[in-house]
């Protein structure tokens, strides 16, 4: 048996024999739990997702490609309140926002995972997968955080929200499909430990930290939108100039 015939013989009895891979695969339609909107030009929620970023995932998750600066800068906020509430190292204001965890120790203390860099990551997945990964956390003991994900069975990742979310208990189902093939199947999710937030309120903490994270994957949306919308009134203005100065120079040939 040649090289490539035994990593594919590998790739097929992890997609089809792990039963955990196959379950969440099946189980869990994506778009679940609704879809998100993103508004960048809603600078509260964003300044609200900035604060709940760097309290919960920058300890981890690096941003290596933003700047506090420039954050502060697109978001209004002041150079005093980003030092004060949004820097809790020795960092400067015009720092990168890297973390201070070796990539050795995230491996080891993460399942052999190091964790992705976010500056661009909601750029790359799409807002809407991060979104669903937030809402889709449930108690799992098997797991050695004792936490799952619908959205990324088997997920290296604590749920770093729970305090506010609390602690929720997936609820499947067996159906049995034309064929008389049974599926498990996600039914809902049930609170088994109440967090600080209601639901709503969670709800709101969850996109405003996607709200973020998708500015946070391209800061130059906030400028370009607005040069577009110029951009296009020049092109509107030089049209009806245009149009007139034609009808000008052609109004005496026949």
């Amino acid at each position: 048996m040649n090289t490539c015939t035994k990593v594919l013989a590998a790739v097929l009895i992890l997609v089809f024999v792990n039963p955990v891979w196959s379950a969440g695969s099946e189980a869990y339609k994506k778009g679940t739990f609704g879809k998100i909107h993103i508004d960048l030009s809603n600078k509260t929620s964003l300044q609200r997702g900035a604060k709940y970023f760097v309290n919960f995932c920058l300890s981890c998750h690096p941003a290596k490609h933003s700047r506090y600066k420039r954050v502060a800068d697109d978001l209004g906020i002041s150079e005093s309140l980003t030092k004060n509430n949004l820097i809790f190292t020795d960092q400067k204001f015009g720092d990168l926002m890297t973390v201070a965890m070796k990539r050795e120790d995230a491996q080891k203390w993460f399942l052999g995972i190091d964790p992705p860099d976010l500056s661009t990551h909601a750029r790359a997945i799409g807002p809407q997968a991060v979104y669903e990964y937030l809402k889709s956390f449930y108690a799992d003991d098997t797991r050695p955080f004792g936490v799952n994900n619908l959205h990324l069975p088997n997920t290296a990742m604590p749920h770093v929200l729970v305090n506010l979310q609390g602690l929720q208990k997936a609820v499947f189902r067996n159906e049995t499909d034309k064929n008389g093939k049974e599926h498990h199947v996600f039914d809902k999710l049930e609170m088994l430990q109440p967090g600080s937030l209601s639901e709503k309120e969670y709800e709101r903490v969850v996109v405003d930290i996607v709200n973020f994270l998708a500015y946070l994957s391209e800061p130059a949306q906030l400028v370009r939108k607005k040069i577009g919308i110029g951009v296009l009134f020049f092109l509107a203005v030089l049209g009806v100039l245009s149009y007139f100065m034609k009808k000008s120079y052609w109004k005496n040939i026949h």
